[in-house]
């Protein structure tokens, strides 16, 4: 069995080429489905998750300090990829080997924390976006990928719309 033990580093680029630096940490976005509360005569209260439906994704990049980086235009699209090298272990063999995992976001920049300001300390300031478009590819295998102008919903290797798209056509 392969499982999965730690990142051994990763890169962000912006617009595929430009390499961001002083990234810190990426808080990858929750998938999270909309709900709707079902009630009434003969049904014990419950809510419903809708498979298509999500609440919005939220993407942060932590910078260790303040540089030219953080500078995103406001309210301008960005295009953002990272990738990783997952180490992995092989549980029979005790071997450790490399993937790739593949990350790839667009949306706008909705806030920027200021950090912290003192003497000898990292200022951490934090850039968060609002996502549109959402992916996730480990080992070339799409795990996630959602797309809310254009009805795509991969979640967890499922497309979710697959149904729907033959029911409308």
């Amino acid at each position: 069995m392969i499982r999965s033990t730690v990142i051994e580093d990763a890169i962000i680029r912006l617009n595929g080429t430009d390499e961001l630096v002083g990234i810190a940490t990426i808080t990858l976005p929750d998938i999270e489905h909309k709900t709707e509360t079902i009630s009434g005569l003969g049904v014990i209260e419950h809510d419903e998750p809708i498979p298509t439906a999500f609440n919005a994704m939220k993407l942060q990049l932590k910078f260790m300090n303040r540089c030219k980086d953080i500078a995103f235009e406001y309210g301008s699209n960005v295009n953002l990829t990272a990738k990783a090298a997952i180490l992995v272990e092989d549980s029979e063999t005790h071997n450790n080997d490399e993937v790739e995992a593949i990350y790839s976001f667009k949306g706008k920049r909705i806030k920027t924390s200021g950090g912290d300001l003192g003497k000898a300390i990292k200022n951490e300031t934090e850039l968060e976006f609002s996502l549109t478009y959402y992916k996730e590819e480990i080992q070339g295998k799409v795990i996630h990928e959602i797309d809310v102008y254009n009805k795509k919903a991969i979640v967890n290797g499922k497309d979710l719309y697959e149904k729907v798209r033959s029911i409308l056509s």
